[in-house]
């Protein structure tokens, strides 16, 4: 039985790291939302490590020693998702690459991640036998790691947090971002748009200086995208007082437009002219 259960682990840390590898652009510049750019740098070091300890699971090599390993890989990156649910505002764990329906709720996350351990502990806790490492088992991890090393560098050319070391944002038009279908503005006026979550530290933090945006005359309005939750709105209206109008939207839109919250956008003639994610710093810094 214990066998079967590290076979249903292995063949999740190989999916996983299948998918992450396809495209892992889009996870890299997920990293990069936890802190800092060079964060995205370390993508295909987990596409890696999933797919070493996918391999040895599936193929029963080493089995108390790599049940412990997965253990504690598991416990690492859901500590640090849990970071990036309440102090950045992420809610998507980037688990299953750009199958984004199995990338789901937090809270299914970290259920997951109970079972996958549930699954673990048993071999954990006894002294087994594993299989003989044989050549076809060397070949086919050879084979296998090449192959996803020279997908995740072949995707990896994409990734935005590598470009935004490079250069500077370019202004794109507004038509072409995904904020055109939330917000209608005049081409002769300049806007703020702040994309945040009720209950994230940096989102509330931000507000105040928020708040200053507009009558100091940095811009002429601004706008609020905030993802839908009544309870924390009541907390949070308790709470701050906001001179800007909030438009609420569902996660899954919020995560289609960032997976960084707060994220900032400036628009003026018709055209995102910047933006940028994480604690908004005062006009004064800003204003000659």
């Amino acid at each position: 039985m214990n066998k079967i259960f590290r076979l249903i682990v292995g063949l999740i840390f190989l999916l996983s790291a299948l998918l992450k590898a396809i495209d892992n652009a889009a996870f890299a510049d997920l990293m990069s939302n936890y802190g800092a750019l060079l964060f995205g740098f370390g993508a295909p070091v987990i596409v890696f490590v999933e797919l070493i300890l996918g391999v040895l699971l599936i193929f029963n090599l080493y089995p108390r020693k790599v049940s412990l390993a997965a253990s504690i890989f598991i416990l690492l990156v859901s500590s640090i998702f849990l970071y990036g649910v309440l102090y950045k505002g992420i809610t998507d764990c980037g688990c299953f690459g750009p199958l984004t329906w199995l990338n789901s709720k937090p809270w299914i996350t970290f259920l997951r991640n109970g079972v996958l351990l549930a699954l673990l502990i048993p071999s954990i806790l006894k002294s087994l036998q594993g299989a003989n490492l044989s050549i076809p088992t060397i070949v086919f991890m050879a084979l296998i790691g090449i192959a996803v090393m020279f997908m995740c560098g072949f995707s990896m050319h994409g990734a935005k947090c590598l470009q935004k070391q490079q250069k500077q944002f370019e202004p794109i038009l507004l038509s072409e971002s995904k904020l055109s279908d939330l917000v209608s503005c005049s081409s002769d006026s300049i806007y703020m748009v702040f994309a945040f979550s009720y209950n994230c530290p940096y989102c509330q933090n931000s507000i105040g200086n928020v708040n200053q945006y507009q009558p100091m005359g940095y811009v002429d309005k601004v706008i609020g995208i905030a993802i839908e939750d009544s309870e924390a709105q009541e907390r949070f209206d308790r709470l701050f007082d906001t001179n800007f109008t909030i438009q609420e939207v569902s996660k899954w839109t919020m995560a289609q437009l960032t997976n960084s919250l707060p994220t900032v956008y400036f628009i003026r003639h018709d055209s995102v002219i910047n933006q940028y994610s994480g604690l908004v710093v005062s006009p004064a810094l800003l204003i000659p």
